[in-house]
């Protein structure tokens, strides 16, 4: 246990504080408007406990990584690494290039890709796989807390600024390749029909070289490529690389801001707030980072997937938290990506996910969408401050 002692008013007047414990103290202050849309959700949230036996006592509070303590955000870093010293457990036959636990995660994605993005069953899929990896590093690897999130907006005008791409982290930006640093056209496989996608030019293209990640070793993917390889389209085959990033400060700058966050949280419906959501936040998150935490398929292999997604997760809980008699279950979207066919069923028409729908995580385990769309029960229990 960490005990923090403060000895004199004057070391509190010179901000003597120890950084291990406090958060980050920089960044962009909260508006009064999101702190407000905060409040509903937490009191609210708070309202609702004592079923499936979540209360105060056993509620897991997720905050974010520039308010996580240095010990916590350390031992974060330390149970990812466990779980990528252990062995997968992924049948080998589906994913051969699984090595460690944290490649049978992003099997798993790779799996579903093209029915959880921009579908009706996203939110409540990716809720459950960072549900899951909480659970993971905590029940294998002795990890305490939960999955802290990417506080974008906070940080939106200089990323850099934040926790989360310092030394004692997950490292900053790539190396600089002058030669491939983007832009990429990319192909997205496995739909009915030729989906071209346009990758913008970033800072970086090559090796992460800095942080507790630095020349971090990764075995799937990529698939994101300008045509897609008959003979490894999904990218299960081994191909040990280097964990490489590309930042785009653009997808920050103008779009991951508290304005949009309140768009995003604020929407009056479920439709408004998705393609908030998704345009503001989610598209841009990945596309800031680029490279291998850009790739649709396998952006798990970057560790701050599961810090993006926590805030995605943030984000929904927050609008579902407003009024959670009638959003906690509100839905909209295809049953695939776009409502494009896939290629093994080019003839199947578009149709509307239902909270019925069965989803696949992999693993044996299919739940419903419901099952997957409240914080407080159904399996779960946590929220965030």
């Amino acid at each position: 246990m960490r005990i923090c002692i403060v000895v004199t008013l004057a070391s509190l007047a010179q901000g003597a504080l120890s950084s291990s414990c406090r958060g980050n103290s920089s960044g962009i202050p909260k508006p009064t408007e999101f702190k407000q849309l905060e409040s509903r959700y937490q009191t609210n949230i708070r309202a609702s406990l004592g079923i499936d036996g979540c209360t105060e006592k056993t509620i897991r509070i997720r905050k974010s990584w520039d308010e996580t303590d240095e010990a916590t955000r350390a031992d974060y870093i330390r149970a990812v690494k466990c779980l990528a010293a252990k062995p997968a457990t992924i049948d080998k036959n589906l994913a051969p290039g699984a090595v460690n636990r944290l490649d049978d995660f992003t099997a798993t994605h790779i799996n579903q890709t093209n029915v959880v993005h921009i579908s009706g069953s996203f939110l409540s899929w990716h809720r459950i796989f960072v549900w899951h990896m909480e659970d993971a590093l905590r029940n294998e690897c002795g990890y305490k807390g939960t999955i802290p999130y990417w506080d974008q907006p906070r940080f939106s005008q200089d990323p850099m600024k934040s926790k989360i791409f310092d030394n004692s982290s997950f490292g900053g930006d790539g190396e600089y390749l002058p030669n491939d640093h983007g832009p990429y056209n990319i192909t997205v496989p496995g739909l009915a029909v030729n989906l071209s996608v346009v990758r913008p030019a970033g800072s970086g293209g090559g090796c992460v070289r800095d942080g507790q990640f630095a020349n971090f070793q990764i075995s799937l993917g990529p698939t994101d490529r300008p045509f897609i390889d008959l003979t490894n389209k999904y990218g299960y085959k081994p191909n040990p690389r280097c964990l490489k990033r590309n930042f785009d400060l653009p997808s920050s700058r103008d779009f991951m801001t508290w304005e949009n966050a309140i768009k995003v949280v604020g929407a009056s419906d479920v439709v408004t707030f998705y393609w908030n959501m998704e345009n503001f936040f989610h598209l841009k998150s990945h596309q800031f980072l680029g490279k291998d935490g850009q790739d649709l398929f396998t952006s798990p292999n970057d560790p701050i997937f599961y810090l993006l997604h926590s805030q995605i997760d943030r984000l929904w809980g927050l609008w579902q938290g407003q009024n959670l008699e009638e959003r906690t279950f509100a839905i909209t979207g295809n049953r695939t990506f776009f409502g494009i066919p896939l290629d093994t069923a080019p003839n199947v028409p578009p149709s509307n996910a239902t909270i019925e729908d069965v989803m696949d995580l992999g693993f044996g385990y299919r739940p419903k969408i419901k099952d997957g769309m409240p914080m407080t029960y159904s399996g779960r229990c946590y929220m965030y401050e």
